[in-house]
């Protein structure tokens, strides 16, 4: 690709956990293009994220505004013809909102990787990714313009706040986003009394929805803190950042440990770890989802397609507590 490359687009709207991966392969854009003008579409939830890298236009799009919106994303953008777009997102709305935007190329999934017709809305492709993973689907596209390699963790100026925790705790981040990747109580009890066991002190994080709080609130106990609901994405990076470990199912928070160099265990039945779990903790992923979606398709997962999820409603609750504190035993030590 031309090393005169001066303005980038990239659309990635959502959600938080794709929005953390896009992040790493942006991070490594500007390496390579270092005084190229990056400006990226996301979502007004997801922009909390992405303004903390450096050096990148933010560009606000909620969905929620439909065609009135992606007209006055056109306006905005009118007066700019981007050398390269790069289109991260597999959805016809964000597709759509892609022809909002001016630019001479238009990067997108191998084909054999597209869906919702995204192929129909680029004129080029990415390359083949070198593994399951996302981030590396992400990663593809920008191969092609000459991004190989990827940094982790991010440098990230987060807010400088100790929020009253102890200088050494943990995080049980409870909730995903869909309710069905959601673990046991009792397995989160469980975790919580090792943890007094062991003198780790929790630390609860989370949205602020009312399911998110109530499952907090079945938590508490004399070791925890409980700050479900309480920050910022900013601010929850900074508690994150300072954990000795995060649990997490499939959900934004998990990624956004990745970011900031905290390992992650990952609790996983509906969606293929390898596919979908914390980039640099694949090895301590507590994952039911290979056997589980073996018995639902009647074939190994290596001859499943690429996406294929589990849809057992009880599949997260054959996760045992067992497994999961013999996962954070070997980081506590």
């Amino acid at each position: 690709m031309d090393q005169t490359i001066e303005n980038i687009a990239v659309v990635r709207l959502s959600a938080i956990g794709d929005v953390c991966h896009a992040m790493v392969v942006v991070a490594a854009l500007q390496k390579r293009y270092p005084t190229a003008q990056i400006t990226w579409i996301t979502g007004p939830v997801e922009a909390q994220l992405v303004q903390l890298l450096p050096n990148v236009k933010v560009q606000v799009y909620d969905k929620k505004s439909g065609l009135g919106g992606m007209l006055a994303l056109r306006k905005a953008l009118a007066g700019i013809q981007f050398d390269v777009l790069l289109h991260l997102q597999w959805s016809l709305r964000a597709s759509l909102l892609t022809k909002m935007v001016r630019a001479k190329c238009r990067i997108g999934f191998k084909k054999a990787y597209s869906r919702e017709k995204q192929h129909w809305f680029v004129n080029e492709f990415g390359d083949e990714p070198r593994s399951p993973h996302v981030l590396d689907s992400f990663l593809a596209i920008a191969a092609k313009l000459g991004v190989t390699d990827l940094t982790l963790p991010l440098s990230l100026t987060l807010p400088d706040e100790s929020y009253g925790l102890p200088e050494r705790y943990v995080v049980i981040n409870p909730c995903a986003s869909k309710v069905e990747r959601n673990w046991s109580i009792e397995g989160y009890q469980a975790v919580v009394d090792w943890c007094r066991n062991k003198g780790l002190h929790v630390v609860l994080t989370g949205g602020p929805s009312a399911s998110e709080k109530a499952i907090a609130e079945q938590l508490l106990a004399a070791n925890v803190t409980n700050l479900v609901g309480q920050t910022r994405l900013a601010e929850m990076l900074t508690v994150l950042k300072r954990a000795t470990w995060v649990l997490s199912p499939d959900t934004g928070p998990a990624h956004m440990a990745t970011l900031v160099g905290t390992p992650v265990v990952g609790l996983y039945a509906h969606s293929n770890p390898k596919r979908t779990g914390p980039y640099c903790d694949l090895d301590k992923v507590v994952s039911v989802y290979e056997q589980l979606a073996e018995k639902e398709y009647g074939k190994p997962v290596n001859d499943l397609p690429w996406a294929s999820r589990v849809h057992a409603p009880d599949a997260m609750q054959h996760i045992s507590a067992e497994q999961v504190i013999a996962q954070l035993a070997l980081l506590s030590n």
